[in-house]
Protein backbone atom coordinates (compact mmCIF):
# COMPACT_ATOMS: atom_id res chain seq x y z
CA UNK A 1 0.00 0.00 0.00
CA UNK A 2 1.33 3.54 -0.56
CA UNK A 3 2.76 5.32 2.43
CA UNK A 4 2.18 8.56 1.42
CA UNK A 5 -1.54 8.78 2.49
CA UNK A 6 -2.80 6.64 4.78
CA UNK A 7 -6.08 4.95 4.49
CA UNK A 8 -9.22 5.46 6.85
CA UNK A 9 -10.46 2.21 8.84
CA UNK A 10 -12.82 2.68 11.63
CA UNK A 11 -12.79 0.02 14.38
CA UNK A 12 -16.02 -0.32 16.31
CA UNK A 13 -16.27 -1.23 19.74
CA UNK A 14 -18.37 -0.43 23.11
CA UNK A 15 -14.46 -1.54 24.97
CA UNK A 16 -11.70 0.95 24.76
CA UNK A 17 -9.33 -2.13 25.67
CA UNK A 18 -10.73 -3.79 22.85
CA UNK A 19 -9.63 -0.60 20.51
CA UNK A 20 -6.92 -0.10 22.12
CA UNK A 21 -6.09 -4.03 20.80
CA UNK A 22 -7.36 -3.64 17.46
CA UNK A 23 -5.08 -0.12 17.18
CA UNK A 24 -2.16 -2.05 18.52
CA UNK A 25 -2.54 -5.12 15.77
CA UNK A 26 -2.76 -2.38 12.96
CA UNK A 27 0.29 -0.04 14.25
CA UNK A 28 2.56 -1.29 11.70
CA UNK A 29 0.16 -0.24 8.42
CA UNK A 30 0.03 2.62 7.25
CA UNK A 31 -3.89 3.29 8.37
CA UNK A 32 -5.73 6.39 9.57
CA UNK A 33 -7.95 4.67 12.02
CA UNK A 34 -10.92 6.20 13.91
CA UNK A 35 -12.69 4.63 16.62
CA UNK A 36 -16.33 4.98 17.75
CA UNK A 37 -17.87 3.02 21.16
CA UNK A 38 -21.18 2.51 19.93
CA UNK A 39 -23.18 1.74 16.77
CA UNK A 40 -24.49 6.20 16.51
CA UNK A 41 -21.04 7.10 16.92
CA UNK A 42 -20.01 4.86 13.74
CA UNK A 43 -22.68 6.29 11.99
CA UNK A 44 -22.21 9.74 12.53
CA UNK A 45 -18.57 8.93 11.31
CA UNK A 46 -19.19 7.63 8.51
CA UNK A 47 -21.33 10.62 7.54
CA UNK A 48 -18.13 12.76 7.34
CA UNK A 49 -15.48 9.87 6.28
CA UNK A 50 -15.14 7.68 3.56
CA UNK A 51 -13.87 4.48 5.05
CA UNK A 52 -11.54 1.78 3.49
CA UNK A 53 -13.00 -0.34 5.94
CA UNK A 54 -15.18 -1.27 9.10
CA UNK A 55 -13.99 -3.97 11.50
CA UNK A 56 -17.30 -3.80 13.74
CA UNK A 57 -18.19 -5.21 16.92
CA UNK A 58 -20.82 -7.70 17.05
CA UNK A 59 -21.85 -7.73 20.74
CA UNK A 60 -22.80 -3.95 21.95
CA UNK A 61 -25.68 -2.21 24.11
CA UNK A 62 -28.37 -0.09 22.69
CA UNK A 63 -27.40 -1.03 18.97
CA UNK A 64 -25.56 -4.61 18.13
CA UNK A 65 -23.71 -4.96 15.81
CA UNK A 66 -25.95 -6.19 12.86
CA UNK A 67 -28.46 -3.44 13.70
CA UNK A 68 -25.24 -0.42 13.03
CA UNK A 69 -24.74 -2.71 9.79
CA UNK A 70 -28.11 -2.63 8.32
CA UNK A 71 -28.45 0.78 9.07
CA UNK A 72 -25.08 1.44 6.85
CA UNK A 73 -26.25 -0.28 4.12
CA UNK A 74 -29.74 1.81 3.91
CA UNK A 75 -27.84 5.36 4.00
CA UNK A 76 -26.03 6.17 0.29
CA UNK A 77 -22.56 7.32 1.16
CA UNK A 78 -22.31 4.23 3.51
CA UNK A 79 -24.28 1.15 1.66
CA UNK A 80 -20.97 0.09 0.03
CA UNK A 81 -18.69 0.29 2.85
CA UNK A 82 -17.35 -2.85 3.07
CA UNK A 83 -17.93 -4.11 7.20
CA UNK A 84 -16.07 -6.80 8.94
CA UNK A 85 -17.75 -8.38 12.07
CA UNK A 86 -15.92 -9.05 14.76
CA UNK A 87 -17.17 -11.84 16.98
CA UNK A 88 -16.64 -14.34 19.71
CA UNK A 89 -18.55 -17.75 20.33
CA UNK A 90 -20.99 -17.34 17.40
CA UNK A 91 -20.39 -20.19 15.67
CA UNK A 92 -23.53 -21.00 14.99
CA UNK A 93 -25.14 -21.24 11.02
CA UNK A 94 -28.03 -18.83 11.95
CA UNK A 95 -25.45 -16.37 13.69
CA UNK A 96 -23.38 -16.25 10.78
CA UNK A 97 -26.09 -15.82 7.73
CA UNK A 98 -27.92 -12.98 9.81
CA UNK A 99 -24.30 -11.10 9.53
CA UNK A 100 -23.79 -12.09 5.75
CA UNK A 101 -27.63 -10.55 5.61
CA UNK A 102 -26.84 -7.33 7.30
CA UNK A 103 -24.16 -6.52 5.04
CA UNK A 104 -20.96 -8.26 6.22
CA UNK A 105 -18.60 -9.41 3.92
CA UNK A 106 -16.64 -11.77 6.14
CA UNK A 107 -16.65 -12.27 9.80
CA UNK A 108 -12.97 -12.52 12.35
CA UNK A 109 -12.99 -14.62 15.61
CA UNK A 110 -12.00 -13.52 18.62
CA UNK A 111 -9.41 -14.46 20.01
CA UNK A 112 -7.97 -12.19 16.84
CA UNK A 113 -5.32 -13.82 14.87
CA UNK A 114 -3.18 -10.97 13.73
CA UNK A 115 -1.94 -12.48 10.60
CA UNK A 116 -5.25 -12.66 9.27
CA UNK A 117 -6.49 -9.26 10.80
CA UNK A 118 -3.70 -8.08 8.66
CA UNK A 119 -4.09 -9.92 5.65
CA UNK A 120 -8.00 -9.24 5.55
CA UNK A 121 -7.29 -5.49 6.38
CA UNK A 122 -4.72 -5.48 3.39
CA UNK A 123 -7.12 -6.86 0.64
CA UNK A 124 -9.90 -4.06 1.50
CA UNK A 125 -7.52 -1.19 1.92
CA UNK A 126 -6.10 -2.39 -1.70
CA UNK A 127 -9.22 -2.34 -3.52
CA UNK A 128 -10.35 1.06 -1.46
CA UNK A 129 -6.76 2.59 -2.60
CA UNK A 130 -7.70 0.83 -6.32
CA UNK A 131 -11.18 2.43 -6.24
CA UNK A 132 -9.79 5.70 -4.79
CA UNK A 133 -7.04 5.62 -8.51
CA UNK A 134 -10.17 4.58 -10.29
CA UNK A 135 -12.55 7.58 -9.30
CA UNK A 136 -9.99 10.08 -9.64
CA UNK A 137 -9.47 8.79 -13.03
CA UNK A 138 -13.28 9.10 -13.46
CA UNK A 139 -12.88 11.91 -12.50
CA UNK A 140 -10.01 13.01 -14.75
CA UNK A 141 -12.10 11.43 -18.12
CA UNK A 142 -15.09 13.67 -16.87
CA UNK A 143 -13.14 16.46 -16.60
CA UNK A 144 -11.50 15.86 -20.03
CA UNK A 145 -14.74 14.77 -21.53
CA UNK A 146 -16.35 18.07 -20.56
CA UNK A 147 -13.18 19.70 -21.86
CA UNK A 148 -13.90 17.83 -25.15
CA UNK A 149 -17.87 18.57 -24.97
CA UNK A 150 -16.73 22.30 -24.63
CA UNK A 151 -14.22 22.39 -27.01
CA UNK A 152 -16.57 20.39 -29.65
CA UNK A 153 -19.40 22.90 -28.82
CA UNK A 154 -16.94 25.83 -29.61
CA UNK A 155 -15.51 24.21 -32.82
CA UNK A 156 -19.16 24.05 -33.53
CA UNK A 157 -19.75 27.50 -32.88
CA UNK A 158 -16.58 28.92 -34.85
CA UNK A 159 -17.73 26.49 -37.62
CA UNK A 160 -20.69 27.96 -37.75
CA UNK A 161 -19.34 31.22 -37.48
CA UNK A 162 -16.72 30.00 -40.54
CA UNK A 163 -19.81 29.29 -42.50
CA UNK A 164 -21.53 32.23 -41.97
CA UNK A 165 -18.49 34.29 -43.01
CA UNK A 166 -18.03 32.00 -46.25
CA UNK A 167 -21.54 32.68 -47.12
CA UNK A 168 -21.23 36.27 -46.32
CA UNK A 169 -18.04 36.33 -48.66
CA UNK A 170 -19.54 34.46 -51.11
CA UNK A 171 -22.06 36.33 -51.47
CA UNK A 172 -19.72 39.62 -51.25
CA UNK A 173 -18.09 38.14 -53.87
CA UNK A 174 -20.64 37.12 -56.02
CA UNK A 175 -21.76 41.16 -55.32
CA UNK A 176 -18.47 42.07 -56.34
CA UNK A 177 -17.98 40.18 -59.30
CA UNK A 178 -21.30 41.50 -60.78
CA UNK A 179 -20.16 44.82 -60.18
CA UNK A 180 -16.90 44.05 -62.15
CA UNK A 181 -18.54 42.55 -64.96
CA UNK A 182 -21.12 45.62 -64.73
CA UNK A 183 -18.37 48.19 -64.83
CA UNK A 184 -16.46 46.17 -67.61
CA UNK A 185 -19.52 46.36 -69.45
CA UNK A 186 -19.74 50.18 -69.37
CA UNK A 187 -16.25 50.28 -69.94
CA UNK A 188 -16.76 48.13 -72.98
CA UNK A 189 -19.68 50.23 -73.96
CA UNK A 190 -17.67 53.00 -73.07
CA UNK A 191 -14.78 52.24 -75.56
CA UNK A 192 -17.35 51.25 -77.98
CA UNK A 193 -19.01 54.75 -77.82
CA UNK A 194 -15.04 56.45 -77.93
CA UNK A 195 -14.13 54.49 -80.60
CA UNK A 196 -17.65 55.81 -82.88
CA UNK A 197 -16.84 59.37 -81.95
CA UNK A 198 -13.06 58.67 -82.88
CA UNK A 199 -14.09 56.84 -86.29
CA UNK A 200 -16.68 59.56 -86.88
CA UNK A 201 -14.06 62.49 -86.69
CA UNK A 202 -11.76 60.53 -88.86
CA UNK A 203 -14.27 60.34 -91.44
CA UNK A 204 -14.29 63.78 -90.95
CA UNK A 205 -10.92 63.83 -91.33
CA UNK A 206 -10.59 61.66 -94.68
CA UNK A 207 -13.91 63.77 -96.55
CA UNK A 208 -10.99 66.52 -96.14
CA UNK A 209 -8.49 64.86 -97.25
CA UNK A 210 -10.40 63.73 -100.25
CA UNK A 211 -11.92 66.79 -101.36
CA UNK A 212 -8.91 68.17 -103.03
CA UNK A 213 -7.69 64.96 -104.69
CA UNK A 214 -11.06 64.36 -106.18
CA UNK A 215 -11.10 67.91 -107.45
CA UNK A 216 -8.01 67.46 -109.21
CA UNK A 217 -9.06 64.13 -110.75
CA UNK A 218 -11.94 65.76 -112.25
CA UNK A 219 -9.65 68.25 -113.33
CA UNK A 220 -7.02 66.18 -115.29
CA UNK A 221 -10.57 63.71 -116.99
CA UNK A 222 -12.13 67.51 -117.90
CA UNK A 223 -8.24 68.13 -119.73
CA UNK A 224 -8.73 64.99 -121.73
CA UNK A 225 -11.55 65.49 -122.90
CA UNK A 226 -11.21 69.05 -123.67
CA UNK A 227 -8.07 68.36 -125.45
CA UNK A 228 -9.26 65.63 -127.49
CA UNK A 229 -12.01 68.01 -128.29
CA UNK A 230 -9.64 70.75 -129.22
CA UNK A 231 -7.96 68.66 -131.35
CA UNK A 232 -4.67 68.95 -129.10
CA UNK A 233 -4.72 65.42 -127.52
CA UNK A 234 -1.06 63.67 -127.59
CA UNK A 235 -0.19 61.08 -126.00
CA UNK A 236 2.31 62.54 -123.82
CA UNK A 237 -0.63 64.07 -122.25
CA UNK A 238 -2.73 60.94 -122.36
CA UNK A 239 0.75 59.54 -120.26
CA UNK A 240 1.35 62.65 -118.12
CA UNK A 241 -2.60 62.83 -117.10
CA UNK A 242 -2.95 59.03 -116.28
CA UNK A 243 0.51 58.92 -114.13
CA UNK A 244 -1.17 61.91 -111.79
CA UNK A 245 -4.16 60.57 -111.69
CA UNK A 246 -2.56 56.94 -110.59
CA UNK A 247 -0.68 58.82 -108.13
CA UNK A 248 -4.17 60.47 -106.66
CA UNK A 249 -5.68 56.90 -106.54
CA UNK A 250 -2.91 55.82 -104.77
CA UNK A 251 -2.79 59.12 -102.23
CA UNK A 252 -6.24 57.91 -101.85
CA UNK A 253 -5.72 54.28 -101.23
CA UNK A 254 -3.13 54.82 -98.36
CA UNK A 255 -5.90 57.08 -96.72
CA UNK A 256 -7.88 54.37 -96.80
CA UNK A 257 -5.84 51.41 -95.55
CA UNK A 258 -4.74 53.86 -92.68
CA UNK A 259 -8.24 54.52 -91.66
CA UNK A 260 -8.69 50.55 -92.02
CA UNK A 261 -5.91 49.97 -89.72
CA UNK A 262 -6.59 52.74 -87.15
CA UNK A 263 -10.38 51.25 -86.63
CA UNK A 264 -9.22 47.43 -86.39
CA UNK A 265 -9.08 46.78 -82.69
CA UNK A 266 -5.36 45.06 -81.51
CA UNK A 267 -5.69 41.69 -80.40
CA UNK A 268 -1.76 41.53 -79.05
CA UNK A 269 0.87 43.21 -77.81
CA UNK A 270 3.44 44.38 -80.47
CA UNK A 271 6.54 46.77 -80.46
CA UNK A 272 6.02 50.19 -82.13
CA UNK A 273 7.11 53.65 -82.42
CA UNK A 274 5.74 56.03 -80.97
CA UNK A 275 6.67 58.81 -83.29
CA UNK A 276 5.35 56.75 -86.28
CA UNK A 277 1.74 56.27 -84.73
CA UNK A 278 1.23 60.18 -84.42
CA UNK A 279 2.64 60.56 -87.55
CA UNK A 280 0.18 58.34 -89.58
CA UNK A 281 -2.35 59.91 -87.09
CA UNK A 282 -1.28 63.77 -88.02
CA UNK A 283 -1.53 62.26 -91.94
CA UNK A 284 -5.28 61.49 -91.61
CA UNK A 285 -6.11 64.91 -90.10
CA UNK A 286 -3.91 67.88 -91.22
CA UNK A 287 -6.09 68.59 -93.89
CA UNK A 288 -8.95 69.25 -92.10
CA UNK A 289 -6.65 71.36 -89.36
CA UNK A 290 -5.06 73.48 -92.25
CA UNK A 291 -8.14 74.26 -93.54
CA UNK A 292 -8.85 75.27 -89.78
CA UNK A 293 -6.47 77.55 -89.66
CA UNK A 294 -4.29 74.82 -87.15
CA UNK A 295 -0.84 74.13 -87.73
CA UNK A 296 1.14 71.12 -86.34
CA UNK A 297 4.47 70.83 -85.40
CA UNK A 298 6.02 67.24 -85.11
CA UNK A 299 9.62 66.68 -83.48
CA UNK A 300 11.23 63.39 -81.96
CA UNK A 301 14.51 62.05 -80.44
CA UNK A 302 15.31 58.95 -79.33
CA UNK A 303 13.28 56.64 -80.93
CA UNK A 304 10.66 55.82 -78.14
CA UNK A 305 9.05 52.67 -78.27
CA UNK A 306 6.47 51.11 -76.53
CA UNK A 307 5.39 46.85 -76.07
CA UNK A 308 1.46 47.81 -76.16
CA UNK A 309 -0.98 48.81 -78.40
CA UNK A 310 -0.65 51.01 -81.63
CA UNK A 311 -4.32 51.46 -82.30
CA UNK A 312 -5.57 52.11 -79.35
CA UNK A 313 -2.86 54.48 -78.56
CA UNK A 314 -3.56 56.04 -81.45
CA UNK A 315 -6.73 56.66 -80.70
CA UNK A 316 -5.68 58.26 -77.57
CA UNK A 317 -3.58 60.45 -80.11
CA UNK A 318 -6.59 61.38 -82.09
CA UNK A 319 -8.54 62.10 -78.83
CA UNK A 320 -5.96 64.61 -77.87
CA UNK A 321 -5.20 66.12 -80.94
CA UNK A 322 -9.24 66.52 -81.39
CA UNK A 323 -9.91 68.08 -77.97
CA UNK A 324 -6.91 70.67 -78.82
CA UNK A 325 -8.29 71.28 -82.34
CA UNK A 326 -12.24 71.63 -79.97
CA UNK A 327 -10.08 74.28 -77.39
CA UNK A 328 -8.30 76.36 -79.77
CA UNK A 329 -12.19 77.08 -82.04
CA UNK A 330 -13.62 77.08 -78.69
CA UNK A 331 -11.34 80.51 -77.65
CA UNK A 332 -10.94 81.62 -81.24
CA UNK A 333 -7.54 81.75 -81.59
CA UNK A 334 -6.40 83.27 -84.48
CA UNK A 335 -2.46 81.18 -85.09
CA UNK A 336 -3.35 77.47 -83.76
CA UNK A 337 -0.50 75.32 -83.10
CA UNK A 338 -0.14 72.41 -82.16
CA UNK A 339 2.81 70.43 -81.11
CA UNK A 340 3.55 67.02 -80.91
CA UNK A 341 6.85 65.48 -79.28
CA UNK A 342 8.24 62.72 -78.48
CA UNK A 343 11.29 61.17 -76.53
CA UNK A 344 12.57 58.47 -74.06
CA UNK A 345 13.77 59.00 -70.56
CA UNK A 346 14.55 56.46 -68.19
CA UNK A 347 14.13 53.53 -70.06
CA UNK A 348 10.36 54.92 -70.87
CA UNK A 349 8.61 56.29 -74.01
CA UNK A 350 7.37 59.83 -73.68
CA UNK A 351 4.75 61.70 -75.90
CA UNK A 352 3.49 65.08 -74.85
CA UNK A 353 0.33 67.40 -77.54
CA UNK A 354 0.93 70.81 -76.18
CA UNK A 355 -1.36 73.59 -77.57
CA UNK A 356 -1.64 77.68 -77.11
CA UNK A 357 -5.49 77.62 -76.64
CA UNK A 358 -4.85 79.24 -73.06
CA UNK A 359 -4.43 76.06 -70.80
CA UNK A 360 -7.61 74.66 -68.51
CA UNK A 361 -8.91 76.37 -65.94
CA UNK A 362 -7.71 74.83 -62.81
CA UNK A 363 -10.86 74.22 -60.82
CA UNK A 364 -11.68 71.60 -63.26
CA UNK A 365 -8.40 70.17 -64.32
CA UNK A 366 -8.79 67.39 -61.47
CA UNK A 367 -12.24 66.42 -63.27
CA UNK A 368 -11.34 66.27 -66.81
CA UNK A 369 -10.24 62.31 -66.78
CA UNK A 370 -13.59 61.53 -65.08
CA UNK A 371 -16.51 59.97 -67.39
CA UNK A 372 -19.06 61.70 -68.56
CA UNK A 373 -17.34 65.13 -67.49
CA UNK A 374 -17.17 67.84 -70.41
CA UNK A 375 -17.11 71.42 -70.96
CA UNK A 376 -18.29 71.34 -74.52
CA UNK A 377 -21.74 72.61 -75.07
CA UNK A 378 -24.67 69.93 -75.31
CA UNK A 379 -24.58 67.85 -78.48
CA UNK A 380 -20.75 68.38 -79.17
CA UNK A 381 -18.92 66.61 -76.75
CA UNK A 382 -19.86 62.89 -74.45
CA UNK A 383 -17.04 63.53 -72.18
CA UNK A 384 -16.02 59.67 -72.52
CA UNK A 385 -12.89 61.11 -74.76
CA UNK A 386 -10.13 61.56 -71.94
CA UNK A 387 -11.82 58.93 -69.61
CA UNK A 388 -11.43 56.49 -72.48
CA UNK A 389 -7.87 57.48 -73.32
CA UNK A 390 -6.66 57.48 -69.65
CA UNK A 391 -8.24 53.42 -69.15
CA UNK A 392 -6.16 52.68 -72.66
CA UNK A 393 -3.06 54.18 -71.25
CA UNK A 394 -2.91 53.19 -68.09
CA UNK A 395 -4.75 49.94 -67.73
CA UNK A 396 -4.60 48.14 -71.12
CA UNK A 397 -0.56 49.78 -71.12
CA UNK A 398 0.45 50.24 -67.82
CA UNK A 399 1.43 53.52 -68.37
CA UNK A 400 0.19 57.44 -67.89
CA UNK A 401 -1.66 60.05 -68.96
CA UNK A 402 -1.64 63.15 -67.21
CA UNK A 403 -2.36 67.21 -67.75
CA UNK A 404 -1.10 70.53 -66.84
CA UNK A 405 -1.12 74.39 -67.68
CA UNK A 406 1.89 75.81 -69.55
CA UNK A 407 2.90 78.89 -70.93
CA UNK A 408 -0.01 80.00 -73.19
CA UNK A 409 -1.75 76.63 -73.38
CA UNK A 410 -2.44 72.89 -71.73
CA UNK A 411 -0.11 69.91 -72.19
CA UNK A 412 -0.98 66.20 -72.42
CA UNK A 413 1.62 63.36 -71.71
CA UNK A 414 1.36 59.56 -72.04
CA UNK A 415 4.33 58.04 -70.48
CA UNK A 416 4.48 54.12 -71.76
Amino acid sequence: MPSNHKIPVLIVDDRPENLASLEALLSDMELEMVQAQSGNEALRHSLYTDFALVLLDVQMPEMDGFETAELMRKIPKTRQVPIIFITAGMKEEHYLFKGYEAGAVDYLMKPIDPVILKSKVRVFCDLFQQRRELEIVQAELVTRNEELQENQTTLEVQNEKLHQTYLELKEETAERLQAVEASRQSELLMIQQSRMAAMGEMLNNIAHQWRQPMNVLGMKVQEIGLCYEMGGFSQELLDTNIAKVMEILQHMSQTIADFQGFSAPDKEKSLFRVDQVALKMVSLIEGNFRELGIAIELSSSGDPEINGYPNEYGQVVLNLLTNAKDALLEKGTTDGRITIRSWTKDGRALLSITDNAGGIEEKILDKIFEPYFTTKELGKGTGIGLFMSKTIIEKNMGGRLSACNVDGGAEFRIEA
